[in-house]
């Protein structure tokens, strides 16, 4: 956060746009700290430090990755309905998340363990998603004022109660 500034100037962002405001939100997450022997978590610039961070992390390199599918993309917004639901791990995982930054950075942690399923939906109008669902065994550790949190309208007691 110290070169905040220096990195606005060098993008010539407005320091009070909403550019800026997401900005200062994604330096934030990247430099917060872990919670100890609960999770590890880097911010990457490049997919070559998403395999080393992997490898290191999971201590294999049998690894499985996977993303979502969509057929028939749709920018609208629209209702979905689960087909399908599949099992295809009951251990830690890995997750990268695409960050909003002035260029490409994602967000990589593994937090403890996880079952993870790949979700086959389809939309109202005939869009068929294949995406993966991570639900995560111990969610203790986690700040309560977390995006999944706020969009779930949940407390950390009904998350734990939900396994």
């Amino acid at each position: 956060m110290e070169k905040f500034p220096e990195i606005l100037n060098h993008f010539s962002i407005d320091s009070k746009s909403k550019d800026a405001q997401t900005i200062k939100k994604t330096i934030k997450l990247c430099e917060e700290s872990e919670v100890k022997h609960k999770e590890k978590k880097i911010c990457v610039t490049s997919l070559e430090s998403m395999v080393d961070f992997g490898l290191s992390v999971l201590g294999t390199n049998n690894i499985l990755t996977i993303t979502s599918e969509v057929q028939g993309e749709t920018q609208a917004s629209q209702r979905y309905t689960i087909e399908q639901v599949q099992q295809i791990s009951d251990r830690d995982n890995m997750v990268f998340h695409k960050l909003n930054y002035a260029y490409a950075l994602h967000y990589c942690h593994v937090g403890g363990s996880t079952r993870t399923y790949m979700v086959s939906m389809v939309g109202v109008d005939g869009t068929t998603v294949k995406t993966v669902s991570v639900c995560h065994k111990d969610i203790s550790f986690w700040n309560t004022h977390a995006i999944p949190f706020v969009v779930l309208q949940l407390t950390w007691q009904s998350c734990s109660s939900k396994g």
